[in-house]
C-alpha cells in the first residue's frame, strides 16, 4: 500500500493531475499525465475512457501499438527507478544511453498510432 501511495506522490510531483475518476481493475485513483494520457499507478498501466455511447474502432495494428506504448512506458519507469539509486558514474551514462533508447522507441510508436 505504501508503494502505491509513494507512486501517487511522484507523479503528482511531476506536474500529473489526480482525477475523481477510479481504475475499473483495482479502484485506485486515475491520474492524467502532463501528455494527456490518463494512468493508474497501482495497476502501472494507462487507461483509456470511453464514453457511454461513444463507439471505438480498435484494430489489432491498434491494439498491439497501445500494449506496445504500456510496455515502453513501464519499462521507462522501471528505469527511473533504477536512475535514482544509482551512483556509479559509468552504470549511469549507461542507464542515460538505455533511458533514451527507450524514449526513442516511445517517439517512433507514438509516431505510427498518429497516421
Amino acid at each position: 500500500m505504501a508503494e502505491d501511495v509513494k507512486k501517487m506522490a511522484d507523479m503528482l510531483r511531476a506536474g500529473a493531475t489526480m482525477l475523481s475518476e477510479q481504475c475499473p481493475s483495482c479502484n485506485s485513483p486515475i491520474f492524467k499525465l502532463r501528455s494527456g494520457e490518463l494512468w493508474c499507478p497501482k495497476c502501472n498501466k494507462r487507461i483509456v475512457m470511453v464514453k457511454p455511447g461513444e463507439e471505438t474502432k480498435r484494430t489489432i495494428g491498434n491494439i498491439l501499438l497501445e500494449v506496445t506504448e504500456e510496455n515502453i512506458l513501464t519499462k521507462i519507469q522501471e528505469l527511473n527507478q533504477i536512475i535514482k539509486q544509482e551512483k556509479d558514474p559509468v552504470r549511469l551514462q549507461h542507464l542515460g544511453e538505455v533511458l533514451s533508447t527507450w524514449l526513442e522507441a516511445l517517439e517512433k510508436v507514438k509516431r505510427i498510432q498518429k497516421t
